[in-house]
């Protein structure tokens, strides 16, 4: 699912395989070597929806690096699904906030 985070910068590269990276912009194929960031949601409120999808009929290897902080939301953009935070007492909401 496209997300984007509020306190989490990520990085991804590819290392076998193809994956499209579907953002706001569009679509881009990555193939092996190739890498993309994403930079956490400055103002914490708006960010750029990013998913990888394998669309080829073999496997994808991509290593993912994060700092996998503690106060990080995710947003969904085209989904009913909010991710709180580790530290949050539920962390997956509606977009509403009403529990699943």
């Amino acid at each position: 699912m496209r997300h984007w985070h509020t306190h989490e910068d990520e990085f991804i590269f590819v290392l076998s395989g193809e994956v499209v990276v579907k953002t706001d912009a569009g679509e881009q194929v990555l193939s092996a070597g190739m890498c993309a960031g994403f930079p956490a949601s400055a103002d914490g409120k708006t960010g750029d929806g990013h998913q990888l999808i394998n669309r080829s009929s073999e496997p994808a290897v991509y290593l993912e690096i994060s700092n996998r902080d503690k106060a990080d939301q995710a947003f969904y953009p085209d989904v009913d699904l909010h991710f709180h935070g580790a530290s949050a007492a539920v962390m997956f909401t509606r977009k509403d906030g009403s529990k699943f």
